[in-house]
Protein backbone atom coordinates (compact mmCIF):
# COMPACT_ATOMS: atom_id res chain seq x y z
CA UNK A 1 0.00 0.00 0.00
CA UNK A 2 1.42 3.38 -1.06
CA UNK A 3 -0.51 6.39 0.23
CA UNK A 4 -0.47 9.62 -1.77
CA UNK A 5 -2.09 13.01 -1.31
CA UNK A 6 -5.11 14.08 -3.32
CA UNK A 7 -4.32 17.54 -4.69
CA UNK A 8 -6.78 20.26 -5.61
CA UNK A 9 -7.37 21.03 -9.28
CA UNK A 10 -4.29 22.68 -10.70
CA UNK A 11 -2.09 21.39 -7.86
CA UNK A 12 -2.66 24.50 -5.74
CA UNK A 13 -2.88 22.54 -2.50
CA UNK A 14 -3.89 19.33 -0.75
CA UNK A 15 -7.59 18.39 -0.62
CA UNK A 16 -9.06 17.95 2.88
CA UNK A 17 -12.22 16.28 4.18
CA UNK A 18 -14.98 17.75 6.39
CA UNK A 19 -12.74 17.35 9.46
CA UNK A 20 -9.82 19.23 7.82
CA UNK A 21 -7.81 16.01 7.51
CA UNK A 22 -5.72 15.64 4.33
CA UNK A 23 -7.34 13.27 1.81
CA UNK A 24 -5.14 10.36 0.71
CA UNK A 25 -5.55 7.35 -1.58
CA UNK A 26 -3.67 4.19 -2.51
CA UNK A 27 -1.89 5.00 -5.77
CA UNK A 28 -1.14 1.28 -6.31
CA UNK A 29 -4.77 0.10 -6.10
CA UNK A 30 -7.36 1.97 -8.13
CA UNK A 31 -10.22 0.09 -6.42
CA UNK A 32 -9.39 1.53 -2.99
CA UNK A 33 -11.46 4.57 -1.99
CA UNK A 34 -9.83 7.81 -0.95
CA UNK A 35 -10.21 8.86 2.68
CA UNK A 36 -9.26 11.56 5.15
CA UNK A 37 -6.28 10.56 7.26
CA UNK A 38 -5.93 11.84 10.84
CA UNK A 39 -2.17 11.47 11.45
CA UNK A 40 -2.31 12.54 15.12
CA UNK A 41 -5.07 9.98 15.86
CA UNK A 42 -3.06 7.22 14.16
CA UNK A 43 0.04 8.09 16.14
CA UNK A 44 -1.94 7.98 19.43
CA UNK A 45 -2.77 4.29 18.73
CA UNK A 46 0.89 3.30 18.92
CA UNK A 47 1.02 3.21 22.79
CA UNK A 48 -2.05 0.92 22.82
CA UNK A 49 -0.35 -1.56 20.48
CA UNK A 50 2.80 -1.45 22.57
CA UNK A 51 0.76 -2.04 25.74
CA UNK A 52 -0.89 -5.11 24.21
CA UNK A 53 2.49 -6.61 23.31
CA UNK A 54 3.71 -5.88 26.86
CA UNK A 55 0.63 -7.58 28.32
CA UNK A 56 1.41 -10.74 26.34
CA UNK A 57 4.97 -10.83 27.71
CA UNK A 58 3.74 -10.31 31.28
CA UNK A 59 1.19 -13.15 30.95
CA UNK A 60 3.96 -15.52 29.89
CA UNK A 61 6.02 -14.45 32.92
CA UNK A 62 3.10 -15.19 35.28
CA UNK A 63 2.70 -18.68 33.79
CA UNK A 64 6.41 -19.38 34.20
CA UNK A 65 6.17 -18.39 37.89
CA UNK A 66 3.39 -20.94 38.40
CA UNK A 67 5.71 -23.68 37.13
CA UNK A 68 8.35 -23.23 39.84
CA UNK A 69 6.88 -25.89 42.23
CA UNK A 70 7.71 -28.56 39.65
CA UNK A 71 11.43 -27.98 40.08
CA UNK A 72 12.17 -28.18 36.33
CA UNK A 73 15.41 -26.54 35.17
CA UNK A 74 13.74 -25.11 32.06
CA UNK A 75 10.34 -23.54 32.99
CA UNK A 76 9.63 -22.66 29.35
CA UNK A 77 9.73 -26.31 28.31
CA UNK A 78 7.55 -27.25 31.29
CA UNK A 79 5.11 -24.52 30.33
CA UNK A 80 4.74 -26.07 26.88
CA UNK A 81 3.66 -29.37 28.47
CA UNK A 82 1.44 -27.87 31.16
CA UNK A 83 -0.66 -25.34 29.19
CA UNK A 84 -2.76 -28.12 27.57
CA UNK A 85 -4.28 -28.77 31.04
CA UNK A 86 -5.68 -25.22 31.38
CA UNK A 87 -6.18 -24.27 35.08
CA UNK A 88 -4.70 -27.51 36.48
CA UNK A 89 -3.25 -27.04 39.99
CA UNK A 90 0.55 -27.61 39.73
CA UNK A 91 0.75 -29.22 43.17
CA UNK A 92 -2.05 -31.68 42.41
CA UNK A 93 -0.52 -32.49 39.05
CA UNK A 94 2.86 -33.15 40.67
CA UNK A 95 1.24 -35.48 43.21
CA UNK A 96 -0.63 -37.35 40.49
CA UNK A 97 2.56 -37.89 38.49
CA UNK A 98 4.25 -39.23 41.62
CA UNK A 99 1.40 -41.70 42.22
CA UNK A 100 1.44 -42.91 38.64
CA UNK A 101 5.20 -43.36 38.72
CA UNK A 102 4.95 -45.68 41.72
CA UNK A 103 2.15 -48.01 40.68
CA UNK A 104 4.29 -51.08 41.26
CA UNK A 105 1.18 -53.13 42.03
CA UNK A 106 -0.12 -52.80 38.46
CA UNK A 107 0.74 -55.48 35.98
CA UNK A 108 2.99 -54.88 33.00
CA UNK A 109 0.17 -54.30 30.53
CA UNK A 110 -1.36 -51.55 32.64
CA UNK A 111 2.02 -49.83 33.04
CA UNK A 112 2.51 -49.92 29.28
CA UNK A 113 -0.95 -48.38 28.77
CA UNK A 114 -0.17 -45.61 31.24
CA UNK A 115 3.07 -44.77 29.46
CA UNK A 116 1.24 -44.65 26.15
CA UNK A 117 -1.36 -42.25 27.55
CA UNK A 118 1.33 -40.03 29.05
CA UNK A 119 3.18 -39.93 25.73
CA UNK A 120 -0.03 -39.07 23.89
CA UNK A 121 -0.83 -36.23 26.31
CA UNK A 122 2.70 -34.84 25.98
CA UNK A 123 2.53 -34.95 22.19
CA UNK A 124 -0.89 -33.27 22.15
CA UNK A 125 0.40 -30.58 24.48
CA UNK A 126 3.45 -29.86 22.30
CA UNK A 127 1.20 -29.46 19.26
CA UNK A 128 -1.09 -27.01 21.08
CA UNK A 129 1.84 -24.96 22.39
CA UNK A 130 3.33 -24.77 18.91
CA UNK A 131 0.04 -23.44 17.52
CA UNK A 132 -0.20 -20.88 20.34
CA UNK A 133 3.35 -19.64 19.75
CA UNK A 134 2.75 -19.33 16.00
CA UNK A 135 -0.38 -17.22 16.56
CA UNK A 136 1.38 -14.97 19.09
CA UNK A 137 4.41 -14.50 16.83
CA UNK A 138 2.09 -13.51 13.98
CA UNK A 139 0.33 -10.98 16.22
CA UNK A 140 3.61 -9.43 17.37
CA UNK A 141 4.88 -9.29 13.78
CA UNK A 142 1.62 -7.63 12.74
CA UNK A 143 1.99 -5.04 15.53
CA UNK A 144 5.54 -4.25 14.44
CA UNK A 145 4.55 -3.91 10.78
CA UNK A 146 1.61 -1.68 11.75
CA UNK A 147 3.89 0.58 13.81
CA UNK A 148 6.39 0.83 10.95
CA UNK A 149 3.68 1.72 8.42
CA UNK A 150 2.11 4.31 10.74
CA UNK A 151 5.50 5.88 11.45
CA UNK A 152 6.04 6.23 7.69
CA UNK A 153 2.56 7.70 7.15
CA UNK A 154 3.09 10.22 9.94
CA UNK A 155 6.50 11.22 8.55
CA UNK A 156 5.03 11.72 5.08
CA UNK A 157 2.13 13.78 6.40
CA UNK A 158 4.09 16.01 8.77
CA UNK A 159 7.36 16.48 6.87
CA UNK A 160 6.04 16.28 3.31
CA UNK A 161 3.19 18.57 4.38
CA UNK A 162 5.73 21.17 5.58
CA UNK A 163 7.35 21.18 2.12
CA UNK A 164 3.95 21.40 0.39
CA UNK A 165 2.98 24.42 2.53
CA UNK A 166 6.35 26.19 2.34
CA UNK A 167 6.07 29.76 1.05
CA UNK A 168 9.87 29.90 0.73
CA UNK A 169 9.91 27.04 -1.76
CA UNK A 170 7.05 28.58 -3.75
CA UNK A 171 8.36 32.16 -3.79
CA UNK A 172 12.15 31.87 -3.51
CA UNK A 173 13.07 28.71 -5.46
CA UNK A 174 12.41 27.17 -8.85
CA UNK A 175 11.67 23.80 -7.23
CA UNK A 176 8.29 22.18 -6.85
CA UNK A 177 7.46 20.91 -3.35
CA UNK A 178 7.93 17.24 -4.31
CA UNK A 179 11.38 17.85 -5.80
CA UNK A 180 12.37 19.88 -2.74
CA UNK A 181 11.14 17.09 -0.45
CA UNK A 182 13.03 14.39 -2.37
CA UNK A 183 16.19 16.50 -2.19
CA UNK A 184 16.08 17.90 1.36
CA UNK A 185 13.45 15.86 3.25
CA UNK A 186 16.20 13.61 4.67
CA UNK A 187 17.30 16.49 6.93
CA UNK A 188 14.03 16.28 8.92
CA UNK A 189 12.87 13.85 11.60
CA UNK A 190 9.72 13.29 13.68
CA UNK A 191 10.00 12.92 17.47
CA UNK A 192 7.39 12.04 20.10
CA UNK A 193 7.36 14.26 23.19
CA UNK A 194 4.70 12.85 25.50
CA UNK A 195 1.37 13.37 23.78
CA UNK A 196 2.91 15.75 21.22
CA UNK A 197 4.57 14.99 17.91
CA UNK A 198 7.22 17.46 16.70
CA UNK A 199 9.21 17.92 13.52
CA UNK A 200 12.90 18.84 13.83
CA UNK A 201 15.47 19.70 11.19
CA UNK A 202 19.05 18.44 11.32
CA UNK A 203 22.15 20.02 9.84
CA UNK A 204 24.68 18.05 7.81
CA UNK A 205 26.44 17.03 11.06
CA UNK A 206 23.22 15.49 12.39
CA UNK A 207 22.61 18.23 15.00
CA UNK A 208 19.23 19.93 15.46
CA UNK A 209 19.04 23.31 13.78
CA UNK A 210 18.38 26.31 16.04
CA UNK A 211 16.21 29.22 15.00
CA UNK A 212 17.80 32.51 14.00
CA UNK A 213 14.50 34.35 14.36
CA UNK A 214 13.91 33.01 17.91
CA UNK A 215 17.32 32.38 19.53
CA UNK A 216 17.36 29.49 21.98
CA UNK A 217 14.54 27.64 20.21
CA UNK A 218 14.70 25.03 17.49
CA UNK A 219 13.88 26.22 13.98
CA UNK A 220 10.35 25.72 12.74
CA UNK A 221 9.97 23.53 9.62
CA UNK A 222 9.49 26.60 7.40
CA UNK A 223 12.56 28.41 8.77
CA UNK A 224 14.61 25.20 8.66
CA UNK A 225 13.75 24.67 4.98
CA UNK A 226 15.05 28.15 4.19
CA UNK A 227 18.24 27.66 6.25
CA UNK A 228 18.99 24.25 4.69
CA UNK A 229 18.45 25.45 1.11
CA UNK A 230 20.50 28.60 1.70
CA UNK A 231 23.30 26.36 3.02
CA UNK A 232 23.18 24.13 -0.06
CA UNK A 233 26.45 24.52 -2.05
CA UNK A 234 24.59 24.71 -5.41
CA UNK A 235 21.83 26.96 -4.12
CA UNK A 236 22.32 29.44 -6.98
CA UNK A 237 20.99 26.82 -9.39
CA UNK A 238 17.65 26.50 -7.54
CA UNK A 239 17.03 29.96 -6.05
CA UNK A 240 15.03 32.45 -8.09
CA UNK A 241 16.85 35.58 -9.35
CA UNK A 242 15.57 38.74 -7.65
CA UNK A 243 18.19 41.23 -8.84
CA UNK A 244 16.77 44.32 -10.46
CA UNK A 245 19.68 45.39 -12.69
CA UNK A 246 19.10 47.13 -15.96
CA UNK A 247 16.60 44.60 -17.23
CA UNK A 248 19.06 43.38 -19.85
CA UNK A 249 18.54 40.10 -21.62
CA UNK A 250 21.11 38.36 -19.39
CA UNK A 251 18.70 38.10 -16.48
CA UNK A 252 15.96 36.69 -18.69
CA UNK A 253 18.32 34.04 -20.03
CA UNK A 254 19.18 32.97 -16.48
CA UNK A 255 15.49 32.65 -15.60
CA UNK A 256 14.81 30.68 -18.77
CA UNK A 257 17.72 28.38 -18.01
CA UNK A 258 16.40 27.68 -14.52
CA UNK A 259 12.93 26.93 -15.86
CA UNK A 260 14.40 24.52 -18.36
CA UNK A 261 16.38 22.85 -15.60
CA UNK A 262 13.22 22.56 -13.47
CA UNK A 263 11.37 20.86 -16.34
CA UNK A 264 14.25 18.43 -16.75
CA UNK A 265 14.29 17.66 -13.01
CA UNK A 266 10.55 17.01 -12.99
CA UNK A 267 10.96 14.39 -15.74
CA UNK A 268 13.59 12.44 -13.74
CA UNK A 269 13.10 9.67 -11.21
CA UNK A 270 13.73 10.49 -7.50
CA UNK A 271 17.26 9.00 -7.38
CA UNK A 272 18.33 10.56 -10.69
CA UNK A 273 16.83 13.91 -9.63
CA UNK A 274 18.77 13.90 -6.34
CA UNK A 275 22.04 13.12 -8.10
CA UNK A 276 21.41 15.93 -10.57
CA UNK A 277 20.87 18.46 -7.77
CA UNK A 278 24.07 17.35 -6.03
CA UNK A 279 26.18 17.96 -9.16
Amino acid sequence: MALAYKYLDGGSGIAVDANSNPIVFDDENEDEKEFGLDAIHLYSKIPALQAEAKKYREERQVLQTKLEPFGEEDPVELLKRLQAFGDLDPEKAKKAVSVVSNLDDLDKDKNIEIERVKAGVAESYKSKIKDIDIVNEQKISGFQNSLTQKDQVIRNLLIRGAFDRSEFIKDQTVLTSDIAYDSFGRFFQVEEDGANVQVFALDRAGEKIFSKASPGEYASPEEAIELIINGYPQKDSILRSHSGGSGAGGNKDVGGSKKAKLRALAAMGPAERLNALRR
